[in-house]
C-alpha cells in the first residue's frame, strides 16, 4: 500500500481511530486538526484554503482522508453557511487539489439521506431525501468530491469514543446515562447501520490498496433501531436500562431528521471479500474499548 496518508479532522472520533490504525500498521500518516491533540501533527483550520494548500504541497500525500465535518444537526440549521463551508466547500477544494497534486481523495460522508421506510437497507443507487442542512451540505460534499479523479466516497454511521468531555459521542452519552440511571428516551423508529469506528477504520485501510473509487456504503450489515442499540449496549456493559422510556424521533424539536438510515453493504462485501460486521460485532468492539478505558482509569487512580 502507498504511504503518505493525510487525515483531516484527526482530533475527532474517526480521525483518532484512523491515526491509531495507521500507526499500528506502520502507515506513514499525518494528522491535521484545528486543535492540538497527541495524534495531531499539524494544527491549522482546514477551512483556511491557503494553509491547506500549503500543507498538501509540503507533505505531498498519496491519499487524503477527509474526516472533518460539522455533524451537529442543530448547528447546521443555525448556521447553514458554516455547514456548507466545512461539509461542501472543503471537499470541493480537496477535489481541485487532488487534480493538481495527484493524491486520491477519500471523502467520509453520511447516511442521513433516507426516511419513512423503517429498517430497510438502501444501496448506493437509492433515491435520497435531503431533509435538513446537514444532509444537504453533506450530499453536496459528495458531489464535489466525486469530481476528483479516483475519488472514493464512503457513506456510513459511526459510533465510538472521542474522550472530549465537552462533546461526548453518542456512545459516551449513552453509557454515561445508563451508568447514572438517568432517564433517556430510546427511539424505536430511528434505524441505523451503525459500525464501531475501529472496525470502520480497519475496513477502510484494508480496502485502500485496491484504490477503490466512486460511492460505497461501508457500515454494519443490518439496521437496528436506537432502542435496540442502546439496550444491547446496556446488556453488554451489565447496566440497567430501566430508567429509559420508548419514544419517537419525530418528537424531537427542530429540523426534521431522516429516520431510516439502513445501508446495503453488499458492494463493500464484494470489494473486501468478506461479510461486513453485524450489530453484535460493533457492540463487542465498543465493550472491549470501554472496559480497557475503565481499567486504565482504575489503574491510574490506584497509583
Amino acid at each position: 500500500m502507498a504511504t503518505g496518508v493525510l487525515i483531516l479532522g484527526a482530533s475527532g472520533m474517526l480521525g483518532q481511530a484512523l491515526m491509531r490504525a495507521c500507526r499500528q500498521r506502520g502507515i506513514d500518516a499525518i494528522g491535521v486538526a484545528r486543535r492540538a491533540h497527541p495524534l495531531v501533527d499539524m494544527t491549522f483550520d482546514s477551512l483556511d484554503d491557503a494553509a491547506l494548500t500549503q500543507a498538501i504541497e509540503q507533505t505531498r500525500p498519496d491519499v487524503v482522508i477527509n474526516a472533518a465535518a460539522l455533524v451537529n444537526l442543530t448547528a447546521c440549521e443555525a448556521d447553514p453557511g458554516a455547514a456548507y463551508r466545512i461539509n461542501a466547500h472543503l471537499p470541493a477544494l480537496l477535489a481541485n487539489l487532488s487534480r493538481e497534486h495527484g493524491f486520491q481523495l477519500v471523502q467520509i460522508s453520511t447516511d442521513h439521506f433516507y426516511a419513512g421506510d423503517g429498517a430497510a437497507l438502501h444501496d448506493e443507487t437509492a433515491p435520497v431525501q435531503l431533509l435538513n442542512e446537514y444532509a444537504r451540505t453533506k450530499y453536496a460534499g459528495e458531489a464535489f468530491a466525486l469530481t476528483a479523479p479516483g475519488a472514493w466516497v464512503l457513506r456510513t454511521n459511526l459510533v465510538g469514543f472521542r474522550d472530549d468531555p465537552e462533546q461526548p459521542t453518542f456512545v459516551e452519552w449513552a453509557l454515561d446515562g445508563l451508568t447514572r440511571r438517568q432517564p433517556m428516551t430510546l427511539f424505536s423508529d430511528y434505524f441505523t447501520s451503525s459500525i464501531a469506528v475501529q472496525l470502520f477504520s480497519d475496513l477502510l485501510l484494508d480496502a485502500l490498496p485496491q484504490r477503490p473509487s466512486g460511492l460505497l456504503n461501508l457500515a454494519s450489515c443490518t439496521a437496528a433501531s436506537k432502542q435496540t442499540f442502546i439496550e444491547a449496549l446496556a446488556r453488554a456493559a451489565g447496566l440497567d436500562a430501566g430508567a429509559c422510556s420508548i419514544g419517537s424521533v419525530a418528537a424531537l424539536p427542530g429540523a426534521r431528521r431522516a429516520d431510516s438510515l439502513g445501508l446495503d453493504v453488499r458492494r463493500a462485501e464484494t470489494l473486501l471479500g468478506r461479510a461486513m460486521p453485524a450489530l453484535s460485532d460493533t457492540i463487542a468492539v465498543l465493550m472491549a474499548e470501554y472496559n480497557e478505558r475503565k481499567s486504565c482509569v482504575t489503574t491510574a487512580s490506584s497509583t
